[in-house]
């Protein structure tokens, strides 16, 4: 392991260096275990020859460094483990683990995600010889209905809603959902488009990397969908709506035709005006967060709550 002023990096090497990677897999963690995301990845079809990056940003988890360099040492491909010292977010994770891959094509999945069958590499790479030139692939998103809780239930109905779509819906605004949870890209759009680090904290850091690439290379959307697993309680939920405001602002100002297109800006500018929106935004919260409230209603609420919220910093900025 060697270490530097931010990072610590352990990689392993199989060995087999006459037999290049075709795919460096990337995946960001925070406080969440990927192990079983490996063991899948291990166990995909043997013609996508891998490599596999893991960059935790920030855990300080010793037993979580453990259990990851445990199922790399037995990952069949080579293996790189980069720690940061502190959070940093995923918009620096990203770029970090992009810039340390070396294959041509590169699959960004996050942690908390499950993919089924032998075949989903292959899928990605059928579909990127088919397009022949460089581009980024979105496969989609879905969620395990099985596994859905009543304290998740209403993180799983706005994932429904809004982000597990199938391919035609999603290639009608294609920059729009480029979910990075689950994308295949050419090496030449992160070199060209890095992700934007002053996006701070969660929320709209991939819809603006999805525009500003969509202006340089094609972005393609295929039914080959990774199941998320990591569903938040709906208080956890309306907690990251929260933090997500001054990313909200960055989006608008990075790309103001494009929000101005969003459902959620348009309610947003409404509220803005309105004297009431406190009220209006905190009534909201409070039936988002009722489980005895149905669920229909709930999703109206978690909606009107995130209006409400950049509808607040609307305000403030025009001011």
């Amino acid at each position: 392991m060697t270490h530097a002023s931010a990072l610590s990096k352990t990689t392993r090497t199989d060995g087999n260096v006459h037999l290049p990677c075709t795919v460096d897999v990337c995946i960001p963690v925070f406080r969440s275990d990927p192990t079983a995301l490996v063991r899948q990845l291990a166990e995909q079809d043997g013609a996508v020859r891998t490599a596999l990056r893991i960059y935790d940003d920030g855990s300080g988890d010793a037993a979580l460094t453990r259990m990851m360099e445990t199922a790399l040492a037995d990952y069949p491909g080579p293996s790189t483990l980069i720690e940061a010292k502190r959070n940093r977010g995923r918009a620096v994770a990203r770029n970090a683990l992009l810039a340390a891959a070396e294959s041509d094509w590169l699959l960004l999945l996050d942690s908390d995600m499950r993919i089924d069958g032998t075949m989903f590499l292959s899928a990605y790479r059928k579909a990127a010889d088919e397009q022949g030139d460089p581009c980024c692939i979105v496969g989609g998103l879905a969620i395990d209905r099985h596994g859905v809780t009543a304290s998740t239930r209403l993180h799983a109905m706005q994932s429904l809603a809004s982000e597990c779509l199938p391919a035609r819906r999603r290639a009608a605004d294609p920059a729009r959902y480029v979910f990075t949870s689950n994308i295949f890209l050419h090496r030449a759009i992160p070199e060209a488009v890095r992700f934007d680090d002053r996006f701070k904290g969660w929320g709209w850091e991939d819809v603006d990397w999805g525009l500003r690439i969509s202006r340089q290379f094609p972005v393609l959307h295929i039914d080959n969908q990774a199941l998320h697993l990591g569903l938040d309680t709906a208080s956890d939920l309306i907690g990251k709506y929260a933090e997500s405001g001054p990313n909200f602002l960055r989006m608008l100002e990075n790309h103001p035709d494009a929000v101005a297109r969003m459902p959620v800006y348009r309610w947003a500018r409404r509220l803005a005006g309105f004297p009431g929106r406190g009220m209006v935004t905190a009534t909201a919260r409070a039936f988002a967060l009722a489980e005895v409230m149905p669920a229909r209603l709930r999703l109206v609420a978690l909606k009107l709550y995130r209006a409400g919220l950049y509808g607040e910093v609307l305000h403030d900025s025009d001011r």
